[in-house]
């Protein structure tokens, strides 16, 4: 057992427990290439619609109004309306119509098209429906990834070379994806859940570990150097089976231990900064294994509040495409 001068918490590098499944990361970027499939048939589905409308209903040319799918550049896509020139099938945009930050439809067509036939209007509208819940898909399978990276960045083995690309590497080549989509899409999304409850039983063990370390050699110091404030440090599972991590100042009797006074910490913030107030006068040796031990905590932390980020933005996720 270490001993109060021996505070160094050390792990080994290429752990790999905490990465994403390749074939959750093939999964991944699977769907993102089908959605761009998919924008692309509703595209071609408004154009085809649009041309019959010009065709049949006077006044629609009046209202040149097209869509344009850009190209795939990092995994991303953006489709956006605009006003041009329709040569044949075929549209050749002019002018775009924004859509503006953290919005999934563009409003202004409703706006352009006011007084334009009932039968562009009605096209237009469940056209942008379908052309949103795209945007939306898009944006929370990206979110996903960039969860992924800050967690594998976050955790034992990791570091600032996980990146897109990373996780994207991982993915291909992985072959055993079911078919058809929807099967895919649940079969998927249950294995990410499953990965973030076998990842809390890893965090939730290695937590158990740190404050063991601890409490070891905290109480194992008491007959050198007993410190003025005891600290205690303890896990507490909360309702939604996830655990927090948490000092309080402790009051020994025997060997049991009561709370004297908990800390507090602003709520998803991943430290104590009132630790380093307590044990400024404390000794050295006890000092550096708050700090070694917390250091791992913060961590710990973390990863837990970046699993709540991929479980809630999974689940977005599935609301729409599964509706």
């Amino acid at each position: 057992m270490a001993t109060p001068g021996d505070c160094n918490l050390t792990h080994t590098d290429g752990d790999h427990r905490y990465q994403a499944p390749p074939e959750v990361c093939a999964w991944i970027f699977k769907q993102l290439d089908q959605l761009r499939e998919q924008a692309s048939l509703v595209i071609e589905q408004y154009t085809e619609s649009y041309s019959g409308l010009i065709r049949t209903i006077v006044g629609v040319d009046r209202y040149p109004l097209g869509i344009k799918l850009g190209p795939m550049t990092n995994d991303r896509f953006a489709i956006t309306w605009g006003i041009g020139k329709w040569e044949e099938y075929k549209f050749v945009q002019t002018k775009k119509f924004n859509l503006q930050r953290n919005r999934f439809r563009i409003y202004y067509i409703d706006d352009y098209l006011v007084e334009a036939p009932m039968e562009l209007k009605i096209l237009a509208f469940e056209t942008e429906n379908k052309i949103e819940r795209i945007r939306k898909l898009q944006h929370y399978l990206l979110k996903i990834i960039a969860h992924f990276v800050s967690y594998e960045s976050t955790s034992y083995y990791g570091n600032n070379d996980i990146t897109h690309s990373t996780l994207k590497e991982r993915g291909q080549g992985y072959e055993n994806i079911s078919d058809p989509l929807s099967q895919s899409d649940r079969q998927s999304c249950n294995q990410v859940n499953q990965w973030i409850i076998n990842q809390r039983a890893i965090l939730h063990k290695e937590a158990e570990y740190y404050v063991t370390y601890y409490w070891s050699n905290n109480r194992k110091s008491v007959a050198l150097e007993y410190p003025s404030i005891s600290l205690g440090l303890r896990i507490k599972i909360n309702r939604s089976n996830s655990i927090s991590i948490e000092w309080f100042e402790a009051q020994f009797v025997g060997k049991k231990v009561f709370e004297k006074k908990r800390f507090k910490k602003p709520r998803n913030i991943n430290t104590y900064t009132i630790l380093e107030k307590i044990i400024m006068s404390e000794p050295e040796w006890f000092s550096q294994l708050v700090r070694d031990t917390e250091e791992e905590l913060v961590r710990i932390r973390k990863m837990i509040c970046i699993l709540s980020s991929i479980k809630e933005t999974l689940l977005n996720y599935q609301n729409i495409d599964f509706s």
